[in-house]
C-alpha cells in the first residue's frame, strides 16, 4: 500500500476539475464534487494501491462516483431552448425559473495546466455546446468521451476509471463521439474585434451598433428565464426596451468561457461599478454573432470577475 503527499493531491484536483465540470455542466457543482472526491480520496489514502491502479485513475474512479451520485439529482442541465419554443414578450416581465438545474459556463482558464488543455489545443470539445450536448447522454458515455478525447486518458485507464471493460468504455466513447458530431455544428470563429466593438456599442446603449453586429437568425437566452428568441428583429426590440427600462451607463470586462469569448457587464451607478450579467458569444459561418447567452447570476459573476481581475 503507499500513500501520498498534500502536493500530488494538489495535481489531482486541477485535473478532476474539468473533468467533474463536464460531467455535471456546473461549475458550482464541480467545485462541490471535487471537494466530496478530494476528502474521500484523502480518507482512503492508505488504502491506495500502486499496483493495483495508477494514482490518476483511483482519482478518476472516485470523482466519477461522486458525479454518478449527484447526477441522480440532475441528470441533465438544459439551456431555455431545449425546454421550449422561441417567444419572448418585450417589456414583460422576465420570470425566472429557479428550480431547473441550469446549464452553467466556467471560465476557459480552469482548463490552465492540466491534461485537457492540450488536447483543448488539438479539439473545440471544451465549447459549451459540447458540453451542453454531453448532458443528454448516459453518465457512462460522458465519462468516456471526457477522460478519452479531452483529459486524454487511454483506453485501458478509462476503462479502469469508469469501473467497466474496455470493450465497454470503446462501445460508450464511439457512441459519445457520434452524438456529439451529429448534435452540435462545427465550430465558427467570431470576426476579429467583434467581441470589441459589441462591448462598445453596449456600453454606448447603441441598438443599431448592436444589431449590426448579430446575425439575422440571432439565438438570444438569458437563464434562468425560460423565455428566449430567435432573430435579431426580436433582440433588437429588446435592447431598445432594456436602455430605456435600465439606463444607458454601463463598462465591460472581456472573459472566456468554455473557450468562447464574452463579457461581464456592469452597470455604472452613482455608487460605482454594479455587477450586472456574465454574457458569451458564438459565431455562425460569416464571424457574426450567432447566439448571446446571458447569465444574471452574482455567484457566477464573481467566478468570472475573480478568474479574470488579473488580467485587467
Amino acid at each position: 500500500m503507499a500513500a501520498f503527499d498534500e502536493v500530488e493531491l494538489s495535481g489531482i484536483r486541477r485535473r478532476l476539475l474539468p473533468f467533474c465540470y463536464q460531467m455535471l455542466g456546473s461549475p458550482f457543482e464541480a467545485e462541490d464534487a471535487v471537494q466530496d472526491a478530494m476528502e474521500r480520496i484523502w480518507r482512503a489514502r492508505d488504502t491506495f494501491d500502486p499496483a493495483r491502479a495508477s494514482i490518476t485513475t483511483w482519482a478518476y474512479r472516485i470523482a466519477r462516483n461522486v458525479c454518478l451520485d449527484r447526477l441522480r439529482e440532475a441528470p441533465r442541465r438544459p439551456l431555455p431552448r431545449d425546454l421550449q419554443e422561441p417567444g419572448i414578450e418585450i417589456g414583460a416581465p422576465l420570470v425566472p425559473a429557479f428550480d431547473v438545474p441550469w446549464l452553467i459556463p466556467a471560465p476557459t482558464g480552469w482548463l490552465s495546466g492540466s491534461e485537457v488543455e492540450s488536447a483543448a489545443e488539438r479539439r473545440s470539445d471544451v465549447r459549451l455546446a459540447v458540453t451542453a450536448m454531453l448532458q443528454s447522454l448516459s453518465p457512462l458515455q460522458r465519462g468516456a468521451f471526457v477522460l478519452r478525447d479531452l483529459v486524454g486518458l487511454s483506453a485501458a485507464e478509462t476503462a479502469d476509471a469508469l469501473e467497466v471493460s474496455v470493450a465497454s468504455a470503446n462501445s460508450a466513447l464511439q457512441r459519445a463521439r457520434v452524438a456529439i458530431s451529429t448534435g452540435t455544428r462545427r465550430p465558427n470563429t467570431l470576426a476579429p474585434t467583434a467581441v470589441e466593438r459589441y462591448a462598445r456599442a453596449i456600453e454606448r446603449a447603441d441598438v443599431t451598433a448592436l444589431a449590426s453586429l448579430v446575425a439575422d437568425d440571432l439565438v438570444f437566452e438569458m437563464p434562468p428565464v425560460p423565455a428566449w428568441s430567435r432573430g435579431r428583429d426580436t433582440y433588437r426590440d429588446f435592447m431598445v426596451d432594456f436602455f430605456l427600462r435600465r439606463g444607458e451607463d454601463w463598462a465591460t470586462a472581456p472573459i472566456s468561457a468554455n473557450g468562447q469569448p464574452g463579457i461581464l457587464l456592469y452597470r455604472l451607478t452613482p455608487d460605482g461599478r454594479q455587477p450586472h450579467t456574465v454574457q458569451i458569444f458564438d459565431a455562425d459561418e460569416s464571424g457574426a454573432i450567432a447566439h448571446v447567452l446571458v447569465y444574471q447570476d452574482p455567484r457566477l459573476f464573481v467566478l468570472f470577475e475573480n478568474e479574470f481581475s488579473a488580467e485587467r
